[in-house]
């Protein structure tokens, strides 16, 4: 049997070196520190004081609002749990739609494979900033409904702090979404529409009409056009067939060969040898043309972003000259972050469920408190564009104040446990006597 002992006392050895060097380390670190520590002693007491101050004193009305208590992170830790839960339905409802939409331009013709994935991020993130709103008032109905159903806000309350806390929440809640949402709805959506328009016009340009596939029926929707091509030969496509219609007019064009070309930022079509007949459906009289060359204008590459001020910057609305249009713009940027803040109050209210209620009974009330919200604020700014004169004075500000008297309003009726429209007469009756 082999000797093992020269083995072990190598092992021994080595094991007191890495005990002795460890100690050495230790003995040098506390050294250090406290050498530090000494340098430093003026300034670390003075720093220890200030914050002392800071909190005993009643800074700003902020009373205990500077710690975390592991109560308010398990409330935060169920708002963020459901608000990611409900971000990620909103994102599989909005890619699958918009999925499919996109599918079908490429079947048409339209865009390219490669094309989609860009937009679809794009399009995703842009819906998902106007829908931020939304999703927090879901998640935080969730979270705290969750609360009341397993009876844990009733230990809350019991503690004396149930007022604290949820002003707490609140605060770190609608402070950093209401900051998020703006920024984001000001600045990062105007860019995220403009780089979609210029994707949309990329993949337009890079797609051919269909000149070059024959023996199909091609349909283009923005120009309402139906083409066939009966042969394409040496780059050049051979007894075209074209049907539009504009205006209660249809218009059929023949054409003996054509072909479709980019120059200067502009998609033309050339038709050559060809007739053209215009007219209305059931009236005999048409319009006959005949023509050597006929050139069409399909798609202007560059176009001048500077006239849709859905992609303008804060800045150049603030200093536009059309103050109808501006003002539309400005106001609906700022629709979303300020409802960010009213929609979390309104959740607030809807979160608070019976023991035996169902958690989401509100949430039909909510989803229908916010479509009436939004729509509210779209009408609004579609007759400030239209320069109202009434909704030109008055903005979309009455819908924010509307919605902040209607969620107060709520929150009495339910604090007062008023039940029915029974209730308000008694009420009225009492007062009345």
């Amino acid at each position: 049997m082999k000797n093992n002992s020269k083995y072990t006392k190598n092992k021994d050895k080595w094991l007191d070196i890495y005990k002795i060097c460890k100690l050495k380390l230790h003995q040098l670190i506390r050294a250090i520190i406290s050498l530090i520590g000494k340098n430093q002693n003026s300034k670390s007491n003075l720093l220890q004081r200030l914050f002392r101050n800071l909190r005993t004193k009643k800074t700003f009305g902020f009373k205990n609002y500077q710690r975390i208590t592991i109560l308010d992170k398990y409330i935060l830790k169920s708002f963020i749990f459901s608000f990611f839960s409900v971000i990620s339905v909103l994102v599989l409802v909005i890619v699958g739609r918009l999925f499919v939409k996109l599918l079908e331009y490429v079947v048409e013709g339209r865009f390219e494979v490669e094309m989609v994935f860009s937009i679809l991020f794009l399009s995703t993130s842009k819906s998902v900033i106007l829908l931020l709103p939304f999703a927090l008032m879901i998640s935080l109905i969730i979270s705290l409904s969750r609360f009341y159903r397993d009876s844990e806000i009733f230990a809350l309350k019991s503690s004396g702090n149930y007022k604290s806390i949820f002003t707490k929440v609140f605060y770190f809640i609608a402070i950093p979404s209401f900051l998020l949402i703006f920024i984001l709805n000001i600045f990062v959506s105007p860019y995220l529409i403009a780089e979609i328009q210029k994707k949309k016009i990329e993949a337009a340009t890079t797609s051919e009409i269909g000149l070059q596939t024959p023996g199909k029926f091609i349909q283009m929707k923005d120009k309402n056009w139906i083409i066939f091509v009966e042969d394409y030969e040496n780059e050049i496509s051979k007894k075209i067939f074209i049907k539009s219609s504009e205006n209660n007019k249809i218009s059929i064009e023949t054409a003996e060969e054509g072909n479709e070309y980019l120059e200067n930022g502009v998609r033309r079509l050339i038709l050559k040898n060809g007739q053209r007949y215009t007219g209305s459906p059931g009236n005999g009289n048409f319009q006959v043309m005949k023509y050597d060359v006929h050139e069409i204008k399909l798609l202007n590459t560059t176009p001048d972003f500077s006239l849709n001020y859905r992609m303008k910057s804060i800045f150049d609305l603030f200093s536009d000259q059309n103050k109808a249009l501006s003002s539309a713009e400005i106001q609906w940027r700022l629709f979303a972050p300020i409802s960010a803040v009213i929609l979390i109050l309104f959740a607030f209210i809807f979160g608070d469920v019976a023991p035996r209620q169902n958690k989401y009974s509100n949430l039909l009330s909510a989803i229908i408190i916010y479509f009436l919200y939004s729509n509210l604020v779209i009408i609004s700014v579609n007759q400030i564009q239209k320069e109202s004169y009434l909704f030109s004075l008055i903005g979309t500000w009455w819908v924010h104040l509307l919605a902040a008297i209607t969620c107060y309003l709520i929150y009495i009726m339910k604090k007062n446990q008023i039940d029915g429209y029974r209730y308000l007469i008694k009420t009225y009756k009492y007062f009345k006597k």
